[in-house]
């Protein structure tokens, strides 16, 4: 299984809550009403790249930790 690094942007992240209905376990709120990753290992590398897509704001950003390929956003989306 791929180890993933998965961030969000706190910058885009509007509170949607949507990526806490997608991947529960993985994300939750933190104090600024934002998302924050608290455990990657909650969900499958296929559902965390789907919630990620699922974002309104494009705020999270996945990533494979052994060859550091960005797996979301694409290019033109990147922030």
């Amino acid at each position: 299984m791929r180890k993933l690094h998965v961030t969000v942007n706190h910058h885009r992240c509007v509170g949607s809550q949507l990526c806490m209905q997608f991947s529960p376990g993985v994300f939750e709120l933190n104090a600024n009403g934002q998302s924050s990753v608290v455990d990657v290992e909650k969900d499958s590398v296929e559902n965390i790249i789907a919630t990620a897509e699922q974002c309104p704001q494009c705020a999270i950003r996945v990533e494979d930790m052994e060859t550091f390929e960005t797996l979301f956003p694409p290019p033109e989306l990147d922030y």
